[in-house]
């Protein structure tokens, strides 16, 4: 039986770091491999194979771990809200997005998201409520956005696809937080049963979207595609999918965040040096003010803490002076 609350994020020990940390090389890999499948594969059948794939490695893990799918009941609602919005939408705004723009410039666009969790927590998770410092970072977040797309701007509304593939690649990373907020608030579950649910309505509903598509496969197939989707399901989808839950559910959706200073920062490099993918200055420099946007938002939430211990200290002493004296 599902039970819809919402716990308080726990504090993050040593395990949920090394994890953090796990998910930014198989998330920032994840644009590499992406767009080795798409030299092959058009991008609702890379999307289908990827979930495909990962739905498969899930379940074998739920069978050999003696875990369950969800049971039936309304929460196949739930799961089916957390599958679109955190595997089946950005999963192919991003494939299309890859067609078009770098996987570089894509994972920059997409280190916005935290700035979009911190919005969505403040209505909908406890204990993480908007204030100066995450505004700030919000506007600051958006520079380094308008920075990267702004000389692009002036044609929208005309066929320039590459704005059309960036704007894309933001509405994934809208998707994506929305998706983790959503998974937050459906309480404490098992992961691997959890992932297995979501990634169960994601393969039914890619797979049927790729239909069409199937026919537009490059043939014979190279084999660094086949590999890079296999990658793609069993690690960058499978494992992280199981990996997210656990840390959604644990430290919550603000921590997990964290992961998105250091994914882009992987993914230019790696594109850098494997894909040999040119960076300009707007890309840095939009980097770097998105990256700001978030470490000045985080310090909000630091600063906070902080004053908070400091207040807390003055009550307990003010109170152990207090009993003193009686």
């Amino acid at each position: 039986m599902y039970i819809y609350c919402i716990d308080m994020p726990r504090k993050p020990d040593s395990r949920d770091w090394m994890i953090l940390f796990a998910l930014t090389i198989f998330w920032g890999t994840a644009f590499l491999f992406n767009e080795l499948a798409l030299r092959s594969f058009p991008p609702a059948v890379v999307v289908a194979l990827r979930t495909s794939i990962a739905l498969i490695t899930v379940l074998a893990a739920l069978r050999f771990s003696g875990s369950r799918l969800p049971p039936p009941g309304r929460g196949w609602a739930a799961i089916g809200a957390v599958a679109t919005l955190g595997t089946i939408l950005p999963f192919n705004l991003v494939a299309w997005a890859q067609q078009h723009i770098d996987s570089s410039l894509t994972a920059v666009l997409m280190a916005i998201m935290p700035l979009y969790v911190i919005t969505l927590s403040h209505y909908f998770v406890p204990g993480q409520r908007l204030n100066a410092f995450r505004m700030v970072g919000f506007v600051l977040g958006f520079g380094g956005v308008f920075l990267v797309i702004g000389p692009d701007l002036k044609s929208l509304g005309t066929s320039n696809v590459e704005l059309w593939a960036m704007l894309a690649a933001l509405a994934a990373a809208l998707s994506y937080a929305a998706g983790s907020v959503f998974a937050r608030r459906m309480g404490e579950q098992d992961p691997l049963s959890l992932s297995s649910g979501t990634l169960l309505v994601s393969a039914l509903c890619t797979g049927a979207f790729a239909l069409p598509d199937v026919n537009a496969i490059q043939w014979p197939a190279a084999l660094e595609s086949v590999a890079a989707i296999a990658v793609l399901g069993m690690i960058a989808t499978a494992l992280s999918t199981v990996l997210f839950f656990r840390l959604v559910q644990g430290p919550g959706p603000a921590f997990l965040s964290i992961v998105n200073y250091l994914v882009p920062a992987w993914a230019v490099l790696v594109g850098a040096i494997i894909l040999s993918e040119p960076l300009s200055g707007a890309v840095l420099g939009g980097l770097a003010l998105i990256l700001t946007g978030i470490a000045v938002s985080e310090a909000g939430q630091w600063l906070a803490k902080i004053v908070g211990m400091r207040r807390t200290a003055r009550a307990l002493a003010s109170a152990m002076a207090t009993s003193e004296k009686a």
